[in-house]
């Protein structure tokens, strides 16, 4: 495995668990039993932490010659971070009566946001109110437009290595046919 590929392994790795360090940490409206002076601390500690990296990934995206590593590096980043924002959304949606049956707490919500997003939709967590059903809808409506997205970068780069390929095998088919001697194919060095 190649040393960059490692490097972007470790840093989706690393910002996965600080959005759920985050997400497990953040306040928001209806959720009790924390000190609110800590939360708050921690909340901020970790939304700079995130944009430290954000930003590190935007300067690399600038400076990097091929991007498609990057573009889908960035991508897995805000999928994280929009999986952990809607799960807060539906945490402070849950704590008003008759919104949600199920969500008890914010691992409740987290499940409930995968659940979503893979189309798994088990039945024991689900809207009841008119809010929540537009929220989970324009989540919904949110899924389909970042699956497009992951689309667009992955199908390229799939193209790409086909392409890289296959003409790969046509240069080498080439070089058997000609012979060693060939000046019309290319060397290598």
């Amino acid at each position: 495995m190649k040393r960059s590929s490692v490097l972007m392994a470790l840093r989706s790795t690393a910002t996965v668990l600080g959005m759920l360090a985050l997400y497990f940490v953040i306040p928001v409206p209806g959720d009790n039993g924390q000190d609110l002076g800590v939360t708050a601390f921690l909340a901020l500690l970790g939304l700079g932490a995130l944009t430290i990296a954000f930003l590190s990934l935007g300067r690399r995206a600038r400076n990097a010659s091929d991007d498609r590593g990057i573009r889908l590096e960035a991508l897995g980043a805000v999928l994280y971070a929009f999986i952990c924002f809607m799960s807060l959304v539906y945490v402070s949606l849950a704590a008003t009566e008759g919104q949600f049956a199920g969500i008890n707490n914010r691992m409740d919500a987290l499940y409930f946001t995968m659940s979503t997003i893979a189309t798994v939709g088990f039945g024991d967590v689900h809207a009841t109110g008119t809010l929540s059903r537009a929220v989970v809808t324009a989540q919904i409506a949110a899924d389909l437009i970042i699956v497009g997205l992951v689309a667009r970068i992955i199908l390229p780069s799939a193209l790409s290595v086909r392409q890289r390929q296959r003409e790969s095998r046509e240069a080498a088919a080439k070089a058997t046919e000609a012979g060693p001697d060939d000046p019309d194919v290319p060397t290598s060095p």
